[in-house]
């Protein structure tokens, strides 16, 4: 019960998210700053929510887990449509997944369509470019320094505050979500321990994405590099 309980409530979340992210997007294109920053601050909230009921999710002991994981059977995580929704809509866009919903032609056709949709980091790209910034290049490594740049620069001048505001609200989007995965990692071998994943269901249904075969808690470790705004990030090194 306290699993799929739990599990129903990530996807509940996962739907105020996407709609605040998504808004969020048409904000910024439009030039709302303000607002676009105030709805990311609150999915931020939703994200520390998220953390917390891995707290509960927890209390799950091996042997409960053992009991019942047969259960779940077939299903897993990466069947979890809007958790690669979120995925996409941050900029994380893996063309690889659609295959994993092609037995469900509406999911597929969704997924589709935030694949060719603007993602957040599309979004504040234009705020950039209408802040004055040039970070068009030919190629993207360049492009990626130039961003990178522009973005140290833009905190160095410290007159743009509310687009500096905007990148905050990103960068602590993005580090929730990170600590999020983190937590879920340590969940995961808290109650299967190194155990190779079944991709049928296991404790990773939610945040893992483990594919059949996979290596459960390892696999969960590799996603911890995922950055969604990496230029955020290492903008950090160059402000001076």
């Amino acid at each position: 019960m306290l699993f799929i309980i739990a599990h129903q409530t990530f996807e509940l979340w996962f739907k105020l998210m996407l709609n605040e992210l998504e808004t969020s997007i048409h904000l910024m294109i439009s030039g709302d700053i303000s607002e676009a920053t105030r709805l990311l601050r609150r999915v931020v909230e939703v994200e520390k929510l998220l953390i917390s009921q891995i707290d509960v999710l927890e209390t799950i002991r091996p042997t409960d887990f053992l009991r019942f994981r047969n259960v779940l059977t077939p299903a897993s995580g990466f069947q979890s449509l809007q958790f690669r929704e979120l995925e996409f809509i941050s900029g994380l866009k893996d063309e690889r997944y659609l295959k994993l919903h092609v037995e469900e032609s509406s999911d597929a056709a969704q997924l589709s369509k935030r694949l060719e949709a603007p993602s957040l980091w599309d979004a504040f790209r234009k705020v950039l470019r209408e802040s004055g910034f040039d970070i068009e290049a030919s190629n993207e490594n360049l492009q990626f320094e130039k961003e990178v740049d522009a973005v140290a620069k833009l905190y160095e001048m410290g007159t743009k505050t509310s687009v500096i505001e905007l990148a905050e609200a990103l960068l602590e989007y993005d580090k929730q979500f990170w600590l999020w995965r983190d937590h879920h990692i340590s969940m995961v071998e808290r109650i299967i321990g190194r155990k190779v994943g079944t991709g049928q269901g296991g404790v990773s249904n939610t945040l893992g994405r483990f594919a059949s075969g996979s290596a459960g808690a390892s696999y969960l470790e590799s996603t911890l590099r995922k950055r969604f705004f990496p230029v955020l990030w290492e903008a950090r090194t160059k402000i001076e």
